[in-house]
């Protein structure tokens, strides 16, 4: 039995070098399997999970910058990333006083917050009308 060498890892460190992240890129990918097979949108809310500064880390290198950015106005303002994997978005809600609200990572061809409902797309065409209706008749 002397021969036996035993490693014992503390989960305080492993956590510390961004153990969570591993698991959410682990489920981000099972995500994104899921979109493409079945169409099937999800997220993961990075507020209800301890999730620590290094597991941060990993996940903004392992996920990378794509080229997408917008802000969105409603309620305060929302911040939206897209991810360097296509179909992964960082959506981030803040507050009136600029305080995080609530973080996600999105599995979606295109955040929800993104598109326009269809009321305002109807209302968008009235007002399409009424321009064109009006620039005729000032012809």
């Amino acid at each position: 039995m002397d021969d036996i060498r035993v490693k014992v890892e503390h989960t305080a460190i492993v956590r510390e070098e961004g153990g969570n992240a591993r698991a959410i890129l682990r489920e981000l990918e099972q995500m994104l399997s899921t979109l493409l097979e079945k169409g099937e949108e999800s997220s993961v809310d990075l507020g209800s999970l301890p999730l620590t500064d290094a597991d941060y880390e990993l996940l903004n290198e392992a996920l990378g910058e794509g080229e997408v950015t917008a802000e969105v106005e409603t309620l305060g303002l929302t911040h939206v990333r897209e991810s360097g994997i296509p179909g992964v978005w960082f959506v981030t809600h803040l507050n009136e006083d600029e305080e995080v609200m609530a973080q996600f990572i999105e599995v979606t061809y295109s955040p929800e917050i993104l598109s326009a409902p269809i009321e305002e797309v109807k209302e968008g065409l009235d007002g399409l009308r009424a321009r064109l209706f009006a620039t005729e008749r000032g012809r």
